[in-house]
């Protein structure tokens, strides 16, 4: 090994270099290699963790855009849940003063079904403070309407009768009408022996007037036996109005409405 050596140190002076050199050469590019994996692999987990950041960051926006979205059409259905409910209890009221003036056309019907559905709605869409408050309007119209439709053509009559003034000529006959019908109320209320006399009583006098037919004098006759529905329909009314304003009170909270 020795003499190989010697016999070829000049070729083996020559070649040592470039062998070392190339070592030299493919160690540096081994370390680099190693070194750019490791570099290019951080800065995939670097790209992946700034997606997954960005990702969320998309994703909790989208989230809020949504909720933000539902929160404004929920309250514009509130609004017009609300709005619908006291347009539509407006006209139902409307329609329920003129009961007690005049028969009705048939104008309740419609009415009342729109106030139903307008109640509907508010129960879908609303919370529970404003459906209940809403449920307390639909109750008070519904008092008012049974009022109207029970004792409306009775309570008609009654002012008619208590209009006629002293230059008209049924006044005597209207007058003494009334004057026996709050007898017979009084004697009913009472509950005295002679009521039937004095219910036959008013029923002659009502009868001596020519504008009255037999339906009408029984329905006058009837609602003696009622209490009287002057003061009766004032409270329907005031839990009405008192029904309206808590409903209204409520949905100003629903919506966030201050003064």
């Amino acid at each position: 090994m020795i003499d190989f050596l010697k016999q070829h140190q000049p070729l083996i002076a020559w070649l040592l270099p470039i062998v070392v050199t190339f070592a030299g050469v493919w160690l540096g590019s081994r370390v680099q290699a190693g070194g750019g994996v490791a570099q290019a692999k951080a800065a995939k987990e670097a790209a992946e963790t700034a997606a997954t950041a960005t990702l969320q960051a998309v994703r909790e926006q989208a989230d809020h855009a949504a909720s933000a979205a539902h929160a404004a059409a929920l309250r514009e259905q509130r609004i017009s849940a609300a709005t619908n409910l006291i347009r539509a209890d407006r006209a139902f009221g409307r329609v329920l003063h003129t009961m007690f003036r005049e028969p009705d056309t048939g104008a309740s019907t419609p009415a009342y079904d729109e106030l139903l559905h307008a109640w509907g709605v508010v129960q879908l869409v609303a919370p529970l403070s404003l459906t209940t408050a809403s449920t307390r309007v639909l109750n008070a119209a519904q008092n008012v309407q049974g009022l109207a439709r029970q004792r409306g053509e009775a309570y008609r009559l009654h002012m008619q009768l208590t209009n006629v003034r002293a230059w008209m000529p049924e006044y005597e006959d209207a007058r003494r009408a009334m004057e026996a019908l709050d007898a017979f109320r009084a004697a009913y209320e009472a509950d005295t022996a002679d009521m039937v006399e004095v219910h036959d009583a008013a029923s002659a006098a009502l009868g001596r007037l020519p504008g009255l037919s037999t339906p009408q004098v029984a329905a006058l006759l009837g609602d003696c036996r009622e209490p009287e529905i002057g003061p009766l329909l004032d409270q329907c009314w005031r839990e009405h109005d008192e029904a309206m304003k808590e409903f209204l009170s409520c949905a100003r909270t629903v919506l966030g409405i201050n003064d």
